[in-house]
């Protein structure tokens, strides 16, 4: 059985688009992102993401501190 982390090509970066302005304390919950205030009021958190298990618990955090993702990408390498 293949593992769908290896198909993942090493360290991919995301961007995730967040509705409305996110306190210093979300922002603890996400120390492996980087963050960029969007001039709309929302947040832009961005940085690497190890493979898809990685990916679904950054997805789980999201959901799990309420906040709404209007947008999810991979960024360029």
């Amino acid at each position: 059985m293949v593992r769908p982390e290896s198909n993942w090509p090493g360290k991919v970066r995301y961007a995730f688009l967040i509705s409305g302005a996110l306190s210093d304390r979300v922002l603890a919950a996400f120390p492996e992102l980087d963050v960029s205030d969007v001039t709309t009021g929302d947040t832009t958190l961005y940085g690497p993401v190890d493979g898809p298990t990685d990916l679904r618990g950054m997805l789980a955090r999201f959901d799990a501190l309420g906040l709404t993702v209007i947008e999810m990408r991979r960024l360029p390498d």
